[in-house]
């Protein structure tokens, strides 16, 4: 399913009615945003339980880091960055 979304001028997103129905998503549910150079991806988190399909993700995110050769210091300068930004 492909849905057209606008982002608000605060940043925020709506996730189209049908999709949460669809699946399950209701208010507070937590997610983990991921991106790479192109792509923003949202996953749920599962609630009260380690998710090993989020930890195996993250596994495969840390693979590409090492690759490109983006350490945990880079990381937290741009963490830093973004903070000042605000």
């Amino acid at each position: 399913m492909i849905e057209v979304v606008t982002m608000s001028s605060r940043g925020q997103l709506v996730i189209p009615k049908r999709i949460r129905k669809e699946m399950g998503l209701q208010e507070r549910d937590k997610f983990i945003i991921v991106r790479d150079s192109e792509n923003v991806i949202l996953r749920k988190i599962k609630r009260g339980q380690p998710d090993r399909k989020l930890l195996s993700l993250l596994d495969e995110f840390a693979k590409k880091f090492e690759e490109a050769r983006i350490s945990a210091e880079d990381v937290k300068e741009e963490i830093r960055k973004a903070r000042a930004r605000k």
